[in-house]
């Protein structure tokens, strides 16, 4: 049996063909990569467009598009180890969730490679091909939050109800 590549305990499920994670840690994951993706495709506008041709033009290090989802990670790192960080001090019955969660976040800012892994699905609408990052539209459904392509409507992804961390 594989071991979990984050928590190194025996893992349970394939969730990802090129990743060994388990459960806990896959559901941990989706949490963390869905804040950042809810941020990074709700700096919609030319703006953000315009920012990412610019450093496309000035880095010869990207190679495509797809990178952009990373841009921000370092922010993203940040932000949510200090508010992990905080959490812990007060040591609720959370305590094993914020210890986890922080496993997982210094996972992921180890290996940066599976921001581009993770959402290689969601770069553009697999109908219309339109950039999800200047056309998308969310909304809840219940419990869900469904970000779906503002042109031709097609669901590209679907969180259970992120808690922003």
């Amino acid at each position: 049996m594989e071991t979990c590549v984050i928590c190194h305990q025996p893992q349970d499920t394939k969730h990802f063909p090129n990743y060994n994670i388990c459960t806990t840690c896959h559901d941990l994951l989706e949490d963390l990569m869905s804040e950042y993706f809810l941020r990074t495709i709700q700096k919609k506008g030319n703006d953000v467009y315009k920012g990412y041709q610019k450093y496309l033009e000035n880095s010869s290090q990207y190679i495509s598009d797809y990178k952009k989802i990373q841009r921000n990670s370092g922010q993203q790192f940040k932000q949510i180890d200090e508010r992990l960080r905080s959490e812990l001090q007060s040591a609720g019955p959370k305590q094993r969730y914020f210890e986890l969660m922080l496993d997982t976040l210094e996972w992921l800012k180890s290996t940066p490679e599976f921001y581009n892994y993770y959402f290689k699905e969601y770069y553009v609408c697999p109908t219309c091909g339109a950039s999800i990052f200047d056309h998308f539209h969310k909304h809840d459904v219940g419990d869900w939050l469904i970000i779906s392509c503002e042109k031709c409507d097609t669901v590209i992804k679907k969180f259970y109800s992120p808690k922003l961390v």
